[in-house]
């Protein structure tokens, strides 16, 4: 797709009388400017004014934080009311805007299910149900090595780069895995595993969230922290390479120069937040030849998991596992803090915050300087929609933008303003703009309009 010209971002030939407005007070030229000036130019000022203010607010020269809010509110309305007038067509400046803001690497995509979805992996109802089948069938399987029943006699005494073994005669020596114990549910858990599993069959993807960590917690129950062995198991059986959308973010990743922030390079994007476990982004990243970082909490530490060109390199993209990450290729996940159960659930977004979602939360949803791209994410999560209403709480009218499925069929017809307006307002009241489309085969080309 190509964004509608006129609606790119661009100075206003009226900047001098904006500066008057917004910065002395004139309500009366404010609101003569808001209706005359092109569209796209005044919603730039605007948006500008709004977020140059919220960027000073830290200095000890500026207003009171409750002063600068006020002088917020008092730009909103006019901000509202030209969005209002654009309708369907506001998404060409939105996207012009975040290419600005991508181009001074202070805005991050956040990842939700939709976007690991797109490469084959299960959705959460899937995966829940998938978890419930091979733990009812067959238990927790435990494993161990014992030689091969074709071995020969003689033991070995030579160990090869392939794995195998030379022993003293002919042949070689070889190892096979054996169950060597299985774990069952209780009664009473078999019987809660049961009554979920029929749930999720009958309601697939209308699965309430609770049922849906319900199920997780019994899973969790069985199997504790070798429940993430077998999720692993199944995402990576199913989601073989990342998804195009990971490759469109990927390609963006490239280092850039920024001028306005000094000397050096800086990431494409601030950082990539994801509340996916796997690592298809890291693997998206490693085709380009980015060097690149996957955070998470181990313990009650939060770490850094870099891979080879991070560690040599001057830059590095940063990725932000919230709910725990488990890479492809063989990794420790011990003492990895995940987030699938119940009582994880309740464990980071009840108790004290955790690490990462307080370094997440401070430097970049509730940092007037940065700004979080919503992709494949449904906002079912009240924890997720909470982070963002408490933000938006302490820097109302400074938004986050999130790349949305229209819910109906348009026909080609542009829907009107009210319609638009009670669509969007769930989301506009935690402090997230909606850019809609029509079909996720739109994603990479919306994306890819911010380069």
């Amino acid at each position: 797709m190509q964004l509608n010209p006129s609606l790119i971002p661009h100075s206003s030939e009226q900047h001098v009388d904006w500066e008057k407005a917004l910065h002395g007070g004139n309500d009366a030229l404010l609101t003569q400017l808001a209706a005359d000036d092109d569209p796209a130019a005044a919603l730039l000022e605007l948006e500008s004014y709004i977020n140059g203010i919220y960027r000073g607010s830290p200095s000890p020269l500026s207003k009171p934080l409750p002063d600068i809010r006020l002088e917020v509110r008092r730009a909103l309305p006019y901000v509202d009311e030209i969005r209002d007038r654009l309708g369907w067509q506001v998404r060409d400046f939105d996207l012009g805007l975040l290419r600005l803001i991508r181009g001074s690497s202070t805005l991050s995509p956040v990842l939700g299910a939709g976007v690991s979805m797109d490469a084959g992996a299960p959705s959460w109802p899937e995966l829940v149900r998938l978890m419930l089948e091979e733990t009812l069938d067959k238990g927790l399987e435990f494993y161990e090595s014992v030689p091969a029943a074709d071995n020969p006699a003689q033991p070995p005494i030579e160990f090869l780069p392939d794995g195998t073994v030379r022993t003293g005669g002919t042949g070689t020596w070889r190892f096979e895995q054996r169950v060597s114990e299985v774990k069952r549910y209780t009664a009473e858990q078999e019987q809660t595993a049961r009554n979920v599993l029929a749930e999720v069959k009958a309601k697939g993807s209308s699965t309430d969230v609770e049922t849906l960590m319900h199920g997780a917690q019994v899973c969790y129950d069985l199997c504790g922290q070798h429940l993430f062995r077998l999720l692993t198991k199944i995402i990576y059986t199913r989601a073989k390479e990342p998804s195009e959308v990971h490759r469109v973010i990927a390609e963006l990743a490239q280092a850039q120069e920024v001028p306005v922030r000094g000397p050096g390079l800086f990431p494409g994007w601030d950082s990539i937040i994801t509340y996916n476990i796997d690592a298809l982004m890291s693997e998206a990243l490693a085709e380009q030849k980015i060097p690149h970082a996957a955070w998470a909490m181990k313990g009650d530490k939060l770490r850094g998991n870099p891979d080879e060109l991070a560690q040599k390199s001057s830059w590095h993209e940063p990725i932000f596992h919230l709910h725990g990450f488990s890479p492809r290729r063989l990794f420790m996940i011990t003492n990895v803090r995940f987030v699938f159960s119940t009582s994880q659930y309740l464990t980071t977004y009840k108790g004290p915050r955790s690490r990462i979602l307080e370094a997440v939360y401070d430097e970049f949803l509730a940092n007037p300087v940065r700004i979080a791209l919503y992709i494949g994410c449904s906002f079912a999560d009240e924890a997720m929609n909470g982070l963002l209403r408490e933000a938006f709480a302490e820097y109302p009218g400074r938004y986050h933008y999130a790349l949305l499925k229209w819910p109906r069929d348009r026909k080609g017809k542009e829907p009107d303003r009210s319609e638009i307006a009670a669509e969007s307002a769930k989301y506009l009241e935690f402090g997230v703009r909606p850019i809609w489309f029509d079909d996720f085969a739109e994603l990479p080309g919306l994306i890819r309009q911010l380069q």
